[in-house]
C-alpha cells in the first residue's frame, strides 16, 4: 500500500469516540509560554523544529484548544515534524486546525501538510478585516507504514507573519464497513480533505 492519504467520499465518519491520539503534544501544551506571550524554539515537545517554531499563547488570537497555538514563519518559512509508529498498512484519520493570522493577507496565510513527503494540502486565508483567530478543522485519511513522518511548513510570504495551527490528532480509523470498502478502492488517490469552520 502507498503511503499517500486517499480520496473518499466523506458520508460516514469514522468511529473516532475514545480514539488515542497517536501525535505527541498535539495541542502543544506540554510546552511552558506565558500568557500572553509568545517565544521563538528550536524544537517543541514532540516535534523537531527547521528553521525554528514559534509557540503562542492566545497572542493576536486564541488557541482553538488549551492555550497554546504554533505559527509557522517567524524570520523564514519554518517547518515542522513528528515521527509516528504506526501499524503497516492500517488507516488513519488525521485531523489539525488552521487559521489565517488576523491583519495578514492570504500570500502570507498558507501552511503546506505531508505524510512521509506527500503533499496533503496547501491551505490558506485572508485575515485581513478578521479580529483573532478563526480556526477550520480539516482531515485526511492517511496509511501507516510502521514509521510515518508528519510535517507541516510555512509555504507564504517569508515576512514574519503566517499561519497557525493547533489540535493534531492521528487517530485509527474504525470506519463503516461501507466506506472502508471505498477506502480499499481507493487506494493511490490522492488529496480528500474535509474541514469545518469551528465555532
Amino acid at each position: 500500500m502507498k503511503n499517500i492519504a486517499f480520496l473518499l467520499a466523506f458520508t460516514a465518519l469514522p468511529t473516532l469516540a475514545n480514539a488515542a491520539n497517536l501525535i505527541a503534544n498535539g495541542s502543544f501544551e506540554q510546552d511552558s509560554q506565558a500568557a500572553g506571550t509568545w517565544g521563538i524554539y528550536a524544537d517543541l515537545t514532540g516535534w523537531t523544529g527547521v528553521n525554528n517554531i514559534e509557540l503562542r499563547n492566545n497572542v493576536a488570537g486564541q488557541a482553538s484548544d488549551g492555550v497554546n497555538f504554533v505559527e509557522l514563519d517567524t524570520d523564514s518559512n519554518n517547518s515542522m515534524f513528528q515521527e509516528v509508529a504506526t501499524v503497516i498498512g492500517a488507516t488513519y484519520y488525521l485531523t489539525f486546525d488552521y487559521s489565517g493570522r488576523t491583519g495578514v493577507p492570504s500570500e502570507s496565510n498558507p501552511i503546506d501538510a505531508f505524510w512521509n513527503g506527500t503533499s496533503l494540502t496547501h491551505i490558506f486565508s485572508s485575515g485581513i478585516g478578521e479580529i483573532g483567530n478563526h480556526w477550520t478543522t480539516v482531515g485526511f485519511y492517511v496509511v501507516g507504514t510502521g514509521n510515518d513522518r508528519l510535517s507541516f511548513s510555512a509555504s507564504g510570504i517569508s515576512d514574519s507573519y503566517g499561519g497557525s495551527l493547533d489540535n493534531v490528532t492521528l487517530i485509527a480509523a474504525v470506519p463503516e464497513p461501507e466506506t472502508y470498502a471505498m477506502m480499499l478502492a481507493g487506494l493511490g488517490l490522492m488529496g480528500f480533505v474535509a474541514s469545518r469552520r469551528k465555532s
